[in-house]
C-alpha cells in the first residue's frame, strides 16, 4: 500500500475519532440556562406570575438518586389527598419552565412535584442522559411520594420533549405510574439525531451518529439505541395522552402519531395548531387544560369505580 494512502488513510481517521469525541461532548454537556435566569425568563414569558409564586406553599426538596447525586425538586402541597403529579422539563431549562402546570393540577386536587432533571437546575449529574438515566431519577421521586403518602398514592406524570421521553420510559416500566401526558416527545433518540443532523447541518453522515454513539458506549455505558420511547409501548398498560403542536420544527410531529399508533390500550391524541415545540400550553392553555383534565378524570373514576365495592 503506498505511503500516502496509509498517512490518509490515518488522517481521515483521527479526524473522524476527534470529530466524534467533540460530538459527543457537546451533546452530552449541552449549554444550560442557568436556574435563576429560567425564573427571570419565566416571568418575562408570563409563564411565572411572581406574587402567585411567592405566596403558593412549596418545599425545596432534594433526594439522592440511584447513582449517588441529589437530585432537586420543588413541591406544591394541596390541603389534603393523595394524588401527586410529578412534572419533567425539557433539555436546557429548569424545573421554572414547568410552573405554569401547577395551577391547573391543584385545581383538580393533586399535589404538584416538579423536578430539575440531572445536570440541570440544581440537581447534580455531570452530564444529560436524553432519559436513559433520568427515567431512573423519575423512579426514585415516585419511591419518595410512595414513602410520604403511602403505597395507595396516586401517581401522574407530565413530560415536555426530554421530560416526556423520560416520562414514558418510566411508565413503561413502573405500574405506579397510574398515567401519562406525553408533550413533543421523540420516540426514538438515534432517529431524532438522524433528523437534526439533516436538518440542521443539511448532510447526512449516519456513520458518524453510530461512532458517535459507540464511544458514549464505552465511556458510559449507554447509547443511543437504549433510547426509545416507542419501544414496547404495545405492551404498555398505563393509559397515556400524547400531545404534539403542529408547527414543532424541532422533534417531528410524526413521532407522536407513531407512538399513539403504537400504543395499545386507552390513549388520547391532542394535536395543538400554530403551536411550535413545548408551546402546546401557551398557545392554547384554555384547550391544553381541558383536555389533560378530562383524561385524567376518566382515568381517576376507572381507579375509582375498582375500588368501589361489587354486590
Amino acid at each position: 500500500m503506498p505511503q500516502w494512502l496509509i498517512v490518509s488513510l490515518i488522517v481521515v481517521i483521527s479526524g473522524s475519532i476527534l470529530i466524534s469525541v467533540i460530538t459527543s461532548w457537546l451533546l452530552l454537556s449541552p449549554k444550560r440556562v442557568k436556574y435563576e435566569k429560567t425564573y427571570k425568563l419565566g416571568i418575562k414569558r408570563g409563564e411565572i406570575d411572581e406574587g402567585f409564586f411567592s405566596k403558593l406553599r412549596k418545599e425545596e426538596l432534594f433526594i439522592q438518586s440511584y447513582y449517588g447525586y441529589d437530585i432537586h425538586g420543588m413541591f406544591f402541597p394541596v390541603e389534603k389527598g393523595k394524588k401527586v403529579v410529578i412534572i419533567a422539563h425539557g433539555i436546557t431549562w429548569s424545573l421554572f419552565g414547568s410552573f405554569k402546570y401547577v395551577k391547573m393540577f391543584q385545581r383538580r386536587g393533586f399535589h404538584v412535584l416538579l423536578c430539575d432533571h440531572r445536570y440541570h437546575g440544581l440537581s447534580g449529574g455531570s452530564y444529560t442522559s436524553y432519559g436513559y438515566y433520568e427515567k431512573d431519577d423519575l423512579k426514585a421521586w415516585i419511591d419518595y411520594l410512595e414513602d410520604r403518602f403511602g403505597d395507595d398514592v396516586f401517581i401522574g406524570l407530565l413530560g415536555e420533549s426530554l421530560g416526556a421521553a423520560s416520562a414514558l420510559e418510566v411508565c413503561k416500566r413502573d405500574p405506579r405510574v397510574k398515567f401519562c401526558v406525553a408533550d413533543c416527545s421523540f420516540s426514538d433518540f438515534q432517529s431524532l439525531l438522524k433528523v437534526r443532523m439533516k436538518m440542521d447541518l443539511k448532510i447526512c453522515i449516519h456513520p458518524l451518529i453510530h461512532l458517535v454513539g459507540f464511544l458514549i458506549k464505552l465511556k458510559h455505558g449507554w447509547s443511543f439505541p437504549d433510547i426509545s420511547p416507542i419501544k414496547g409501548l404495545e405492551k404498555t398498560n398505563t393509559p397515556i395522552l400524547f400531545i404534539h403542536g403542529k408547527e414543532d420544527t424541532f422533534i417531528p410531529l410524526e413521532m407522536s402519531l407513531d407512538m399513539f399508533r403504537r400504543k395499545a390500550g386507552k390513549k388520547k391524541l391532542y394535536l395543538v395548531p400554530k403551536a411550535g415545540h413545548a408551546e402546546a400550553f401557551n398557545t392554547d392553555p384554555i384547550g391544553y387544560e381541558k383536555r389533560v383534565l378530562e383524561f385524567i378524570r376518566d382515568i381517576e373514576e376507572l381507579f375509582e369505580g375498582r375500588d368501589r365495592p361489587s354486590y
